[in-house]
């Protein structure tokens, strides 16, 4: 291709390589490969510059970032290792969970790069620098970690990185719920966390899945608008910066960390959905079928979620009401739909945007069949051990801190905690014995609205 490029055309080989990796290329090769005449080939090379040059990135890489290092080995960090170099920034990746490294290096080499199957069929080649099971070989030449974690991944991933932070290094965990900055806190220590930038994205950047491990992922949604929240909160503009530069993206500050510890994201969908779903399920019976979660929504899903989502915002107004700092804590729907809103959904309700919305598309609700017989709910589903313990229990342990009833999060907490054989509720009150494996704020010792607002 190269070889017959015309004389204007940049020679800016890695460039354009990094930066136009779209589906163009594989037509390109096609067209060279095969028996075409002499003319074909300078007519393709001048479609795919220009190609080249409407596909690169609309956002300049900010001078903040040196080099990334992600971390994790899932869905999206395999994504990321696909993405972030092809967004033109430099990037290491540490795995350190049992042999994904080892794997995620042997895919990678055998083809090139993590390959990205997108959902308009296009095909995208990326490859980060290094991949580690080791954080010492990867971390340190890094100034911005992403961390697209389960909020019960933090404690463990923070004391192997514990050694090999530095000061003045950025920390970004995305979604950013789960009590990031108060678990951080307690792993590494108060002077350690005061050297450190610590920001959180909100939503994840990503709908993907994958489908070869090491070697490739779908991805349905790279997100373009996200809301941004950093502590200490005079570094947020930067983090909304590099949030920008690595997804190429729309970014809104967000006026404290707390805040989005609070936003309405999954705990405020899964939980409330299922319990509807389940309600006409007793132990012992079985649901006659696995709905589609999101398209099949029903009023009375999209009313719990809504009240729950109300209760949410009225620990916000309280906290504002007794300390005068406002959250800021939105509606899902409208956060969702400002997400989405190139997607066009429908934003008459709840209900209509869930079920409108293509992001959404195609997801079965958590539960189990059971041969011959039907259905009942996984309660060992992450609907289920992430969004109680690491959501709901949150939002119910702020409620408590600030005085604020919360009977519909009561409701839900009190079914789901009896399926899943735990006690966070007792008499209405987060006091069960269970809260000691929750990540509510009176697990790190934050029992004042002082010590949430870190004052």
């Amino acid at each position: 291709f190269f070889s017959t490029k015309p004389a204007n055309m940049s020679d800016d080989r890695d460039y354009l390589v990094k930066h136009s990796i779209p589906q163009v290329i594989n037509d390109l090769v096609t067209a060279l490969v095969k028996d075409r005449p002499p003319h074909a080939v300078p007519y393709m090379t001048e479609w795919f510059t220009k190609k080249a040059v409407f596909e690169r990135p609309k956002v300049p890489l900010t001078p903040l970032i040196k080099k990334v290092c992600i971390v994790g080995g899932g869905n999206a960090a395999q994504a990321f290792a696909n993405i972030l170099p092809s967004h033109g920034v430099a990037c290491n990746m540490w795995c350190g969970f049992g042999d994904e490294a080892e794997r995620i290096s042997a895919g990678i080499n055998s083809q090139g790069g993590m390959k990205v199957h997108w959902s308009d069929g296009s095909v995208t080649l990326g490859k980060p620098d290094k991949i580690s099971k080791d954080p010492g070989e990867v971390v340190p030449e890094c100034n911005v970690l992403i961390m697209p974690l389960p909020s019960f991944a933090y404690p463990s991933v923070l004391t192997d990185l514990k050694p090999h932070l530095k000061p003045g290094m950025y920390i970004g965990i995305t979604p950013g719920q789960g009590g990031f900055d108060w678990v951080a806190r307690t792993v590494l220590g108060e002077e350690l966390m005061k050297s450190v930038i610590f920001f959180a994205i909100m939503p994840m950047p990503l709908n993907c899945r994958i489908t070869d491990f090491g070697k490739q992922v779908h991805v349905q949604v790279l997100k373009k608008k996200y809301r941004v929240g950093a502590l200490p909160a005079a570094k947020t503009q930067e983090c909304c910066d590099i949030t920008a530069s690595l997804f190429q993206a729309e970014t809104t500050a967000l006026p404290h960390l707390l805040t989005a510890t609070m936003y309405p994201i999954n705990a405020i969908i899964h939980p409330q959905r299922v319990f509807r779903i389940c309600q006409p399920w007793r132990p012992g019976n079985y649901l006659p079928e696995n709905p589609l979660f999101y398209e099949a929504m029903d009023e009375g899903s999209a009313g719990l979620m809504d009240a729950v989502n109300t209760e949410l915002q009225m620990i916000a107004e309280k906290i504002k009401e007794l300390s005068g700092v406002d959250l800021e804590i939105p509606h899902i729907k409208d956060f969702l739909g400002w997400v989405y809103e190139d997607d066009k959904p429908d934003l008459t309700s709840t209900k209509t945007f869930f079920a409108t919305c293509s992001a959404y598309k195609g997801f079965r609700s958590p539960l189990k069949q059971v041969e011959g017989k039907g259905w009942v709910p996984d309660f060992e589903n992450r609907y289920f051990t992430e969004d109680i313990p690491l959501g709901l229990c949150i939002y119910k342990g702020i409620a408590d801190i600030v005085g604020e009833k919360t009977p519909a999060m009561d409701m839900v907490m009190y079914w789901a905690q009896a399926g899943m054989g735990k006690e966070y509720i007792v008499n209405g009150k987060l006091t069960g014995k269970d809260v000691a494996s929750s990540n509510a704020p009176q697990r790190f010792g934050v029992t004042t609205l002082d010590q949430l607002l870190g004052k």
